[in-house]
């Protein structure tokens, strides 16, 4: 592959909220090197697994990345 060909990544800061039952309890913050913002969202998301926020033992957890 030629530098030409290669994608540019750019960093983003994505904001993922922690919610239990619908009721938001924790934001954490993600700097990510993505080439989008998709991208960046997914791997901020994947990143918050490592969370101390992402327990199983706290009902309906869910997590959303948040535009910032």
């Amino acid at each position: 592959m030629n530098p030409s060909s290669q994608v540019a990544l750019q960093t983003f800061t994505v904001d993922v909220e922690f919610s239990s039952g619908g009721e938001p309890f924790a934001t954490e913050r993600y700097t990510v090197d993505a080439t989008d913002w998709y991208r960046a969202q997914r791997d901020a998301i994947e990143m918050s697994v490592c969370s101390p926020y992402d327990n199983s033992r706290i009902p309906d957890l869910t997590r959303r990345a948040i535009a910032r």
